[in-house]
């Protein structure tokens, strides 16, 4: 009698196996595999007595910029095949790098704000602090500390996500798709963050640097907004401040001035970027038409090629490191 079963691993290669035409949840799953196993080995190490704390500016300028090369770099590299016009995008010219730069200003006010305002809301309820899988202590009063801060916690990791989230992963997507798209980027991009206070900051960002990667027509428009971040966050400071998360145990230690500040920037930031959009969404159409957008649509795999097994996968891989994460076994 003929069996009519099909052959496990012919479903095992189907779910799970590289796909011949790459889909956005292969990727997916390969990012949450090297996500949990980099946090693994930041929670065996040593945080007392190592030569080299992990918590301190030193030792997180080795680990961030070692996790953005194992989990983001050479996997983008290694899963666009060589395809670099679909993963860097098309040259656009200095100008909308200059527009996507200046649009971290008003990212960077609103982003803040979020962080502060769900801080105290989260600390309000729960008295809990979730700390981030990477962080530091101090070490950026000097020159020196800032420009290292710079490299390692922005320049370095901030281009292999432009690389990942907005190059390889974005070019999965179809024109008709981006909006969909869009917030599976954003929401890897946040859960690989693996920082709790700075979720929905994180998915603000991604979702702005998604809308970049659109209109800018290139991963470097959102690699410039993130240093265009970072930078304006030296500019504010004593201004407008993150709430240091090391400083407080409770909702009542974070200073009324933080929320006094954070939502008129906040209200400042929307009104800002709404014109970024609109001058963003000029550039595009000015530039490329909607045939042109969708000229690469053929080579895409459908959104639904994507949905398999390996998602469910990658699900429980990422709920396994937040879960470390909460528990707070890398402290």
């Amino acid at each position: 009698m003929n069996n009519d079963r099909p052959d496990l691993s012919i479903i095992l290669k189907y779910h799970f196996g590289m796909p011949r035409v790459m889909t956005w949840s292969f990727p997916v799953m390969v990012l949450s595999i090297m996500t949990l196993l980099c946090f693994l080995m930041r929670c065996i190490m040593p945080t007392e007595d190592a030569a080299i704390p992990p918590t301190s500016l030193i030792g997180y300028s080795v680990l961030v910029p070692a996790m953005a090369l194992i989990c983001l770099v050479i996997p983008a590299l290694l899963l666009s095949r060589g395809q670099t016009d679909l993963l860097m995008g098309r040259y656009s010219g200095v100008g909308i790098m200059l527009v996507s730069f200046m649009s971290g200003v008003p990212l960077n006010l609103v982003s803040v704000s979020v962080y502060n305002l769900f801080c105290w809301i989260w600390l309000r309820l729960t008295q809990r602090i979730v700390f981030p899988a990477f962080f530091y202590y101090a070490g950026t009063d000097s020159i020196e500390g800032r420009i290292l801060s710079l490299l390692s916690d922005t320049a370095i990791p901030g281009f292999a996500c432009s690389l990942f989230f907005f190059g390889l992963l974005w070019s999965r997507f179809r024109s008709k798709e981006r909006f969909v798209g869009y917030i599976i980027i954003s929401l890897t991009f946040a859960l690989y963050g693996l920082d709790f206070i700075n979720f929905p900051s994180l998915f603000i960002i991604g979702m702005w640097c998604c809308f970049l990667r659109t209109n800018s027509m290139n991963i470097f428009g959102p690699f410039f907004c993130l240093l265009g971040i970072k930078l304006t966050s030296f500019l504010l400071e004593g201004t407008l401040d993150k709430v240091d998360l090391l400083s407080i145990r409770s909702y009542s230690d974070i200073d009324s001035t933080f929320l006094y500040s954070s939502l008129p920037s906040l209200f400042i930031g929307m009104i800002l970027l709404s014109f970024f959009i609109k001058i963003l969404t000029d550039f595009k159409y000015s530039y490329l038409n909607k045939e042109e957008d969708a000229e690469s649509d053929p080579d895409i795999p459908s959104f639904d090629r994507s949905i398999n097994l390996s998602l469910i996968l990658s699900a429980i891989l990422f709920i396994v490191s937040w879960v470390m994460l909460f528990k707070g076994v890398h402290l």
